[in-house]
């Protein structure tokens, strides 16, 4: 799924997807010209292997997301007065368009990235 960044406007554009047994829902909002703020929640269960020993689990996500959107390269300055928090990701688009696919697999692999143990290596 793809949005022109052009067509986000300041009440915000929703959308959703659904990914395997992965939902990812929210609401994109137009903070200035080539600014988009994205506030998302990514639900639903996730096949993975265990850190430690391998063995197959199911991780449980129930993720918000809060992240800027670019219109190109982003740079702050101390007069921009559309920046949320220091902490937030950014994801620079250098073709004009949202594609929440490509975020959406971006966002998975991330929570995947972290360590996860089955029940029998949590308590070792």
């Amino acid at each position: 799924m793809e949005i022109a960044f052009k067509k986000v406007n300041k009440e915000g554009f929703d959308f959703s997807l659904t990914c395997g047994k992965i939902n990812f829902f929210g609401k994109v909002y137009q903070k200035s010209p080539i600014l988009v703020l994205l506030k998302a929640k990514l639900e639903g269960e996730l096949e993975h292997k265990c850190d430690r020993c391998a063995e197959d689990i199911c991780l449980i996500v129930d993720e918000q997301i809060e992240m800027l959107i670019s219109d190109g390269a982003y740079k702050t300055t101390k007069t921009d007065k559309f920046i949320i928090q220091d902490t937030l990701a950014v994801i620079e688009v250098y073709d004009g368009l949202i594609n929440f696919n490509e975020i959406l697999q971006s966002e998975i692999e991330l929570y995947k990235s972290d360590y996860h143990y089955c029940t029998t290596c949590e308590s070792q």
